[in-house]
């Protein structure tokens, strides 16, 4: 299959789920004018779930560059967490490609180091949804009449091929090629820091704690929009935009995120526009409250004439 072909089939994808998205957000509109009733309490509990988000995520990355030599100022690693959280929120991984090119340019941090990084935390985030996602799917199966055991199969599936891949990290010898001896640099960066049990366990702590984090947000969410979604939906729910969030589609996860949870909650019980809704709303709290931090630390993203002079 030509390149081309494969990008064409892409864009549809992309276009067909934005269209999809578009069509349910508009026949559910009414609902989401709840969302003017929202008390002071319900937002002061939203900003500081997304504030401590944001700051574990910055704190996750603090650490990996630590783990090569590099000490990040808390001001830099909060701003760049912001900045992340929000392009990523506009289009695929465009926050990690703006913080790589940062640390590249301010710190000389090479770029295949932040992939293997970024690889390595992303790997464990992922195992964590998953373990996560298969318990709370094995507990549903036991106490709804719903036909949910293809789900708990499917996340039990992840968390094998998720654990060989961690536990059977490859290291590669390098190659007299530029590009690939490129790629391996970033495998085996991401080979070290999963072998390495300290920062491997600080990263467990953190990406717990950040999907404890985002299921409080949704069930919040909920609560705003005067839905009854049970906390463990939630935690079900999170695990699975997590996994959306890694999908390589042009418009980062936009309407696939919210239409794969409306599916998954339509499943569970709660309801298509239900999950559907608290995602849409969830997704617009986070990326308003990061653009804040974001045009505060917007000379992270873009250097000032001076910086420019300088260099």
């Amino acid at each position: 299959m030509s390149l081309s072909l494969l990008k064409t089939i892409k864009y549809l994808i992309t276009l067909t789920l934005l269209g999809v998205f578009i069509f349910f957000l508009g026949r559910y509109k009414d609902q989401l004018v709840i969302v003017r009733e929202i008390s002071i309490a319900q937002f002061g509990v939203i900003f500081f779930l997304v504030v401590l988000s944001v700051t574990l995520n910055g704190s996750k990355l603090n650490q990996l560059t630590r783990f090569f030599s590099l000490k990040l100022s808390a001001r830099e690693w909060f701003g760049l967490s912001s900045i992340t959280t929000t392009l990523n929120n506009i289009f695929f991984k465009a926050g990690s490609l703006a913080a790589s090119n940062y640390l590249k340019r301010k710190h000389d941090f090479s770029y295949m180091s932040f992939l293997g990084s970024l690889g390595a935390d992303q790997l464990i985030l992922f195992f964590m949804s998953g373990g996560l996602g298969c318990v709370i799917s094995f507990y549903l199966m036991t106490v709804t009449v719903n036909d949910f055991h293809w789900v708990a199969l499917a996340y039990l599936f992840l968390v094998l091929v998720l654990f060989l891949a961690i536990q059977f990290a490859p290291r590669f010898k390098r190659q007299n090629h530029k590009a690939l001896d490129a790629l391996i640099r970033a495998v085996d960066a991401l080979s070290r820091i999963l072998k390495d049990r300290r920062l491997f366990l600080t990263l467990c702590a953190h990406n717990i704690a950040l999907i404890v984090l985002t299921s409080l947000r949704f069930f919040v969410a909920c609560k705003v929009l005067h839905l009854e979604v049970p906390l463990v939906h939630c935690f079900l729910f999170t695990t699975v935009m997590i996994f959306v969030s890694a999908l390589p589609l042009f418009q980062s996860d936009i309407g696939t995120r919210e239409i794969a949870v409306g599916l998954l909650s339509e499943l569970a019980g709660t309801g298509f526009n239900e999950g559907l809704l608290a995602t849409t709303l969830d997704r617009v709290f986070v990326f308003f409250l990061t653009l804040f931090f974001t045009l505060y630390f917007k000379n992270l993203l873009v250097p000032s004439p001076s910086q420019v002079d300088k260099t």
